[in-house]
């Protein structure tokens, strides 16, 4: 099975990552997403995103695209993967379901279909740079 997410560390640092969670909510919210945001440990943030049927119900859980933003060494990862809609991972039960991972395979490529994950990476990478605490930092780029 392939990886179910897109990654990319820009080399931009932001001491509060909630300004640019907020941004990536209002981008989204914007173009009719249903959002919502939680904190991960070690100061990074998550904002889920799932639009009606755009993304499956599956037991009563809601897959979504979860963009995750964490400070790395000499930048900030941003990650778009599919998971559970305001969920950090994808619980243990459901993963131990025989079509779990045709469902996350489908909605991945849907996801990409649309470059949603694209288009979270480069959202999150503009309010990074708007938000950063200073010129990019040279170990970071690649």
């Amino acid at each position: 099975m392939g990886t179910f997410n897109s990654t990319k560390t820009v080399p931009y640092v932001v001491d509060d990552l909630g300004p640019v969670a907020q941004d990536l909510v209002r981008y989204f919210e914007g173009q009719d997403f249903e959002t919502t945001e939680t904190n991960l440990p070690a100061r990074g943030v998550q904002v889920s995103i799932r639009r009606g049927g755009t993304f499956k119900a599956i037991i009563g859980m809601k897959t979504a695209l979860n963009i995750k933003v964490e400070p790395v060494e000499g930048g900030t990862q941003v990650d778009a993967g599919v998971g559970i809609f305001g969920q950090q991972a994808i619980p243990t039960i459901i993963t131990a379901l025989v079509f779990w991972p045709v469902i996350i395979s489908q909605v991945w490529n849907m996801a990409q279909e649309a470059k949603l994950d694209e288009e979270a990476i480069g959202v999150a990478e503009e309010s990074l740079k708007a938000h950063a605490s200073g010129a990019p930092s040279p170990l970071a780029q690649t």
